[in-house]
Parts: C-alpha cells; sequence; structure tokens
C-alpha cells in the first residue's frame, strides 16, 4: 500500500540510512580526535570542550533524520537536492547530506510558496513513526496547479501541530511556518517585540530565534551568552528541554526574580495599587534623583596645608567638580573618581609636584564625605514610603528596585549578548529596565500579547516599552503573529469575543486549525461545585492525559480535595506528571502554558475580577482569555452562574 501512494518511500529510506551512517562516521572521526596533541593547554581545554560538544549533539535525539526536502535547479539547469533537519550531517568528502534548518538554504523550506518559490522547484515534508518514514507530502511550486497545500497548511503539519501533548513544550522545526521564520532569522542587532495572540508560537518562535542567532553568531553568542527571561519556574521548566533538543545547552534560563542582584529577603506582598506604583515609571527617575541628591558638597571652604603654604579650595570650585562627575553616564559609585581626578589636576597645577596629593588628605576626606559610596538596599529603603531600616518588610517590585539601585551605583554586574523575554507585557516598566540593563547592546527579542496583560503595572502599549528598557529608550521593531496554530478555531472564535472587554488595541487571531468543538458548559450549585469540577476533570483526563484546571486561588485548597476524592493528585507543575497528577493554577499562573483539555471553574468570577459588584473588568476579560486559550483540543466550563453573555454558547 506504502509503494502505492508513495513510490519514493524506499529511495528516501535508504537516504535517512545513508545519513545516519554518515553520523555514526562523523562520530567515530571527533572520537579519534587527541586533544592531547594541542600545543598548549589552553588549546587543548578548546579543544576537549568542543569534541564533546559536537559528539553531544550528534548522539542526540534527531541527529541524522531529516523532516524535509528541497530540490533547487542550478546554474546548468540541473536539480540539486537538499535535505533538511535538526543537526548538520556531512559524508566522508565533507559534503552535506543533512543541512541544519538554521542554515540559509534551509530558509525556502518554510517560505517558499508556488506565488514566490525563492527558487525552489519541489518541496518534500516527510512524516515519521518511531524514527522510521511513513509517507510524505509533495509540493511542485514551479507549478500552480501541482499541490493543493502550496501557501496552506500541510497535513503532515496539523497533524503534528494538533498532537497530544507531553507535558513539556516540543521544539516545532519541522512545523515553522513563514511568519514565524521571518521572526526567527530577524538581524540580531534590534530589539524585536513580537505580538501573538494564543496559539500563534510565539514562545517556541522566540526560543528558535535564540538557537538560530546562536548558530548564526556562533563565536559572538559564544563569547556574551544568552539569557531567556520567563514568568515563574514552571514556565521555564515547561519550556526547559526545547533549547537543549535544538543543541544549544549554555543558555540561561532565569525569572527576572533570580536575575536580581543584590538579593533583599523577600517576605511581603504589595496590594495591587502599591505594586503598580512600585513599578511605575517614575520610580526610576525618582530613583536616580535620589542617588545624586545624596552627593553635596561640603558646607565651607577646604584647606589643605602642604609645607609652608595653605591652599585653600572653595566651596564653589568643588561644587563644580560635583556637578562635572553627577552629568557622567558611567555607575554612580564610580563617577567620584572623575571628582578625585579633577582636584588631583587641580593640586598638581598650583604645587606642580604629582606627589602633593599624598598630603592632601583634608581634601580627600571632604570629597568622600560629598560623595559617598552608597548601597542599593539602603538607597530604595530611603525612598519607598512605611517602616524602614530593619523593619522594613521587602516585596518582589522592592527586589527590583535595588536591582535597577545596584544598576545605577555600581553597574550591571551580568550582561548578555542577546536577551530572550516572554509574556513582556507583564513586566513593569522599573522590571523592563532591570532586564534592559542585561543587554547593553540592545539586542532583545521580547514576545508577548497585551490582550494578556494582567500585572497591575504591566504593559497595554508596546510603543512603551521601547522606552522602559533604556534610560534613554531604545529604537526597535513590532512583529506581528496572526496565525494560531494551537487554539482550535471553535475555541478561538469564543476567546476572541472577550478583546473587545480587554481595553487594549489588539488583533483578533485566526486558527488553522477549523474542526474541533467550541467549549461546553457544566452547570451546578455552589454545594455541588467542587464534586462537579472533580467529576468533569476525571472525564476530560478520560479522553485526554494532560488535563489542566483553572481556577480562582482561593477555590485551590477545595478543589484539591475533591480531586484526591476521585483518585486524582493537584499539583503545580507539568513537567513530568504521573498519569493521576492535574495541573491546577490560578489564571495568572498559567499563562505560556498549554494542555491537551481545560477546566475553568466559574468564568464569570473570572471575568469579574476586581469589579465591585458582578461585570466585568479589562483585567477580568484578560485574566478569561488566558484561561481558555490554553487548550490544545477541549474547554469545559463548570460554572455556579449562568455563562456570561459575552461568551455564551
Amino acid at each position: 500500500m506504502s509503494a502505492d501512494l508513495f513510490p519514493d518511500l524506499d529511495h528516501e529510506r535508504a537516504h535517512l540510512a545513508a545519513a545516519r551512517r554518515a553520523r555514526d562516521r562523523m562520530i567515530e572521526r571527533l572520537r579519534a580526535v587527541d586533544p592531547a596533541s594541542a600545543a598548549d593547554e589552553i588549546t587543548k581545554e578548546y579543544v576537549e570542550v568542543t569534541v564533546a560538544d559536537a559528539l553531544e549533539d550528534l548522539r542526540g535525539p534527531g541527529a541524522g533524520d531529516f523532516f524535509g526536502r528541497i530540490d533547487t535547479p542550478d546554474a546548468a539547469g540541473n536539480s540539486e537536492r537538499w535535505y533538511i533537519g535538526r543537526r548538520h550531517i556531512e559524508d566522508d568528502a565533507h559534503d552535506p547530506v543533512v543541512v541544519d534548518w538554521r542554515a540559509p538554504i534551509a530558509a525556502p523550506f518554510y517560505r517558499a510558496t508556488s506565488v514566490d518559490p525563492l527558487g525552489v522547484d519541489f518541496r518534500r515534508r516527510f512524516t515519521s513513526d518511531d524514527g522510521d518514514l511513513v509517507a510524505y507530502l509533495d509540493e511542485h511550486l514551479d507549478d500552480p496547479d501541482g499541490g493543493s497545500v502550496a501557501g496552506g497548511i500541510p497535513d503532515p503539519v496539523l497533524a503534528e501541530i494538533g498532537a497530544e501533548r507531553s507535558g513539556a513544550m516540543r521544539e516545532i522545526v519541522a512545523t515553522i511556518q513563514a511568519e514565524q521564520d521571518e521572526v526567527i532569522r530577524a538581524p540580531i542587532d534590534q530589539v524585536l517585540i513580537v505580538q501573538g495572540g494564543p496559539g500563534t508560537g510565539k514562545t517556541a518562535v522566540a526560543l528558535h530565534r535564540a538557537a538560530y542567532l546562536l548558530f548564526e553568531h556562533r563565536g559572538r553568542l559564544a563569547r556574551d551568552g544568552v539569557l531567556v527571561v520567563g514568568p515563574n519556574r514552571a514556565f521555564l521548566d515547561y519550556i526547559g528541554n526545547v533549547l537543549p533538543s535544538l543543541g544549544e545547552r549554555s543558555v540561561r534560563q532565569a525569572t527576572i526574580d533570580e536575575l536580581c542582584i543584590p538579593r533583599v529577603e523577600i517576605t511581603g506582598v504589595d496590594d495591587p495599587a502599591t505594586a503598580r506604583w512600585k513599578g511605575d515609571a517614575g520610580r526610576l527617575a525618582e530613583l536616580e534623583q535620589s542617588a545624586l541628591a545624596a552627593i553635596t558638597p561640603p558646607s565651607d571652604d577646604v584647606r589643605v596645608p602642604i609645607g609652608a603654604r595653605t591652599h585653600v579650595f572653595e566651596r564653589a570650585e568643588i561644587t563644580a567638580w560635583l556637578e562635572t562627575a553627577k552629568s557622567g553616564t558611567s555607575p554612580i559609585n564610580e563617577r567620584r573618581t572623575r571628582v578625585t581626578a579633577l582636584a588631583k589636576r587641580e593640586l598638581l597645577r598650583r604645587t606642580g609636584k604629582d606627589e602633593d596629593w599624598s598630603h592632601a588628605a583634608p581634601l580627600k576626606t571632604a570629597i568622600s564625605r560629598a560623595w559617598p559610596t552608597q548601597k542599593p538596599a539602603k538607597l530604595v529603603d530611603r525612598m519607598l514610603p512605611g517602616p524602614a531600616g530593619r523593619r522594613r518588610v521587602w516585596t518582589r517590585a522592592d527586589q527590583l528596585l535595588v536591582d535597577e539601585a545596584n544598576s545605577l551605583l555600581n553597574g550591571s554586574p551580568f550582561t548578555y549578548g542577546h536577551v530572550v523575554v516572554d509574556e513582556a507585557q507583564d513586566h513593569s516598566a522599573v522590571a523592563l529596565r532591570v532586564i534592559g540593563r542585561r543587554s547593553p547592546g540592545a539586542s532583545m527579542t521580547l514576545v508577548g500579547d497585551v490582550a494578556q496583560s494582567t500585572t497591575p503595572s504591566g504593559q497595554e502599549r508596546w510603543g512603551d516599552v521601547f522606552a522602559h528598557l533604556s534610560p534613554t529608550g531604545v529604537s526597535g521593531t513590532i512583529a506581528d503573529l496572526t496565525i494560531g496554530y494551537r487554539v482550535p478555531q471553535p475555541i478561538l472564535r469564543v476567546a476572541n469575543r472577550l478583546l473587545p472587554l480587554t481595553a487594549v488595541d489588539a488583533t483578533e487571531s485566526r486558527s488553522v486549525r477549523n474542526g474541533g468543538r467550541p467549549p461546553g458548559w457544566t452547570r451546578c450549585s455552589r454545594a455541588t461545585l467542587d464534586a462537579a469540577v472533580a467529576d468533569a476533570t476525571r472525564s476530560m483526563k478520560a479522553r485526554h492525559r494532560l488535563t489542566g484546571i483553572v481556577a480562582s486561588a482561593e477555590l485551590h485548597d477545595r478543589l484539591g480535595e475533591a480531586l484526591r476524592a476521585v483518585d486524582l493528585a493537584p499539583t503545580d507543575h507539568l513537567h513530568e506528571l504521573a498519569p493521576h497528577e492535574v495541573p491546577l493554577f490560578g489564571p495568572e499562573d498559567v499563562k505560556g502554558l498549554e494542555f491537551d483539555g481545560v477546566i475553568v471553574v466559574n468564568p464569570h468570577e473570572i471575568l469579574a475580577e476586581g469589579a465591585d459588584a458582578g461585570g466585568s473588568t479589562p483585567r477580568g476579560a484578560r485574566l478569561l482569555y488566558v484561561a481558555m486559550s490554553r487548550a490544545v483540543q477541549d474547554v469545559e466550563f463548570v460554572t455556579t452562574a449562568p455563562p456570561p453573555d459575552v461568551i455564551a454558547p
């Protein structure tokens, strides 16, 4: 049957076998390298590390395999054939057998259409099962009538997109679409903001962009590093295997809290109004003003006796030195060296002797008192309202201010060649400054969706983000991802009804997955809510192994007991779930995650988040939008009230 439907299958399987043999010979050649023959110890260590990394790549999953093929005509009119895979594989003559998906020759595999074939005559997409090629789909891009999917979404891609989730994000190298590929391969030297609705693949695109940039700028980024900033540890665990699966293991992945230096002990939680105030851009200006205000000229002239003569340095003269140094751009604690340099130059002008500086103790003391060395936590402590000193109860927003204070006073301790930020819309102006200082070259990729901005001091306009990233602002580019691949259209259609209530200017996403059913509804009484959620979860889990619950935090303890009563166990992670475990999250914490089946509890309460009496709020609409757009297959609402009109069936 396969031979009839796929006449080239045996030939393609033979090429796969040849590619795997070539991979094995590459491994043999690398194992034969003797680092001991290096000229010096540094070179030996470099060879050892390079060979070890290459061997790890070639022994990794997917090395030697391919998922696509393109045929391009050469100058003589003959056809050249290129197989696209996760790793570069070459034969004994160093000719490519499989090309890395990040190589320039592979770009047309993702972007070519019959309207703009980009020099490609023919494209083939392979379907694999348990390591064996079982099918393929052909597109004749040089013939407008030769393929039914050119410009659309091929069946193998749809099958991969809709496959059951495992609890960990997968790489998408075989299913990258044209608009995603343009973002992935965008130039490195810019701040690129990627706006995308639910399921548009923005997180995966950001991670694959990091992998692409590491491939394209290996030397630069190996030296300067790459940082990925995620919203929480559960999210980072969820995406943790994507870059290693693409052969990139040296990327740092952290939450913004983990970046902060120096650390303070966080024991408090700000109310929304206070968090909004602390995260506002005004605090950045006030922090710098407070630091500079601590620099005060002496109250009187400074007298410096040297030998038989006393040199008088007038207060106005010292004040001028201070003002000159304050206008600098280096960290504030370091700018004092400029004052010292001006004082030494003036003393040398007066005495003509460099060594006289060692006798100028009164002047040195005056400068130290005028420009004290400041500590970050104390600077923030002075600026914040409430009990100060040891009685201060520090919060996460305070920690960000302390980090910014440290950068102002001492400079950023760790910087990177490129920074990737997910859920960027949820960061305050202060948080964005903390992140922006990690990329002094302003090489960044920020992805998010303003319709999912739910934190008190989050962003509602991407244009503001450019201004917050640096003390002088940065310029950049905004790219839009508009095609959804994760959420089925019947669910996305309902979720999109919430967008007018979010009070932000967000474009509706459209899904390529037209199949599926709209959200289901289970109505119950308040007394039976917990049991109804447990029953709905058990039913959903029978269909979808990875089923998650989204409910307000105050319901979690009750729902956990109800789940345990039916032999299910609530958990707060997705990674390596046991068969009986069910992730249970609040709508704020579920961002960026995905489940095959989702149970949303009391959507009317989520929609009314922050409202005085029922109704809806922009924040509530955004939270509900987040909650119901986590699904790859099904959504079920379990509710004690009638469906809100905006999402009613």
